[in-house]
């Protein structure tokens, strides 16, 4: 490998450190890494950590049309799913000769007049989790040769911090703000928003009180609604809990709010029992909490499988995890039934947990 690659892995580093304490620009380290690999078009994208969903952080080079399916539609290609179970840089040809009869390359490379490329799934330091995307192309095969390679194998773990939004929280107004609402969260439960210039939905004590119940519980995320007392309608909320160790902030998760009404135009009562069934729980023990009778739950557990078309408790519990369709007040609570649950202002409060691909 040359001196010149040596230098630019060094400078991409150097970059990657100074972006997450906001010395430097996420866009100083296109330069570095266009001495690494001599590219036609290169897009960093980040991943939205809530989602899943992918925005560009760095663009250069690539047509909208072309930008908008590599960080959309081309991460249901079985070659993106080759790049994230190999955690290499995967050029075309590391795929096979199938890749050339694929949509990715008829379509959309070959038509740009890219010979070439790399997809490289970047990925946390400390934590294995997914954080983004690089993807470059050529127009002269050759530039793609086995130093290119190894130099962006090199530089994956600093690209891998520069999309990571557990690093560098303000970020998250830009990957996230087109799902809800974006706050960070802090280890008192607290939400502030997560860009000082954002317009935020209002959060409301209940989704505060969840915030802290989701920092005690040890759980890597959750989702579900929360009642707004002040305007009398529901919060969607999706939390997910950031990795320990060393970061800009002093953030614990982070929040997405969105107000919304409930799905399958399910009752309050409806989406209570629901949450309950889900986690196994019997029409007796349900009954005990909600402090209403097993029939009345039974009837709403039949009113539940009507509306969202399922034929089983099963289907129902299914539903709740698949859809995020549970009220996370009880979904906190303890895990087992405790019979002495209380039950104020149409509100339920559990008494505290105590400790125990295609190819295209």
């Amino acid at each position: 490998m040359d001196m010149a690659k040596v230098r630019a892995i060094a400078d991409v580093g150097a970059v990657v450190t100074a972006a997450i304490h906001r010395s430097e620009s996420p866009q100083s380290v296109v330069e570095p890494l266009r001495a690494i690999a001599r590219f036609d078009a290169m897009m960093v994208a980040v991943r939205n950590p809530l989602t899943g969903a992918h925005s560009p952080l760095l663009n250069d080079g690539y047509e909208p049309r072309l930008l908008d399916f590599l960080h959309r539609d081309y991460l249901a290609c079985e070659s993106y799913d080759k790049a994230m179970t190999t955690g290499l840089p995967m050029r075309m040809q590391d795929f096979g000769s199938w890749f050339y009869t694929t949509r990715v390359y008829q379509e959309h490379l070959d038509g740009a007049g890219y010979r070439e490329g790399m997809t490289l799934v970047l990925r946390s330091r400390t934590q294995n989790r997914v954080t983004g995307l690089l993807t470059v192309s050529f127009e002269d095969a050759r530039a793609a040769d086995d130093d290119t390679r190894t130099a962006l194998e090199l530089v994956a773990p600093s690209l891998g911090q520069l999309v990571d939004v557990g690093l560098a929280g303000d970020w998250l107004a830009t990957v996230m703000g087109s799902d809800g609402s974006p706050f960070l969260v802090d280890e008192s439960g607290t939400a502030v928003p997560a860009s000082p210039d954002a317009a935020s939905e209002p959060v409301s004590e209940t989704v505060h009180a969840v915030n802290r119940s989701f920092l005690a519980s040890g759980r890597e995320s959750a989702r579900g609604y929360c009642l707004d007392g002040r305007a009398g309608g529901w919060q969607r909320v999706h939390l997910l809990r950031l990795p320990a160790g060393k970061r800009a902030e002093p953030v614990r998760a982070l929040l997405l709010v969105t107000s919304e009404p409930l799905p399958h135009q399910l009752t309050d009562r409806e989406l209570d029992v629901l949450t309950l069934v889900a986690r196994g729980w019997s029409n007796r023990d349900v009954a005990e909490v909600l402090r209403t009778s097993p029939r009345t739950v039974g009837t709403h557990v039949e009113h539940l499988l009507a509306k969202t078309l399922r034929t089983s408790r099963a289907g129902l519990a299914s539903l709740a995890v698949g859809e995020g369709l549970v009220r996370l007040e009880l979904d906190l609570g303890p895990a087992r039934h405790e019979p002495t649950a209380g039950h104020t202002g149409g509100r339920v409060t559990p008494k505290p947990a105590t400790a125990s691909r295609s190819r295209t």
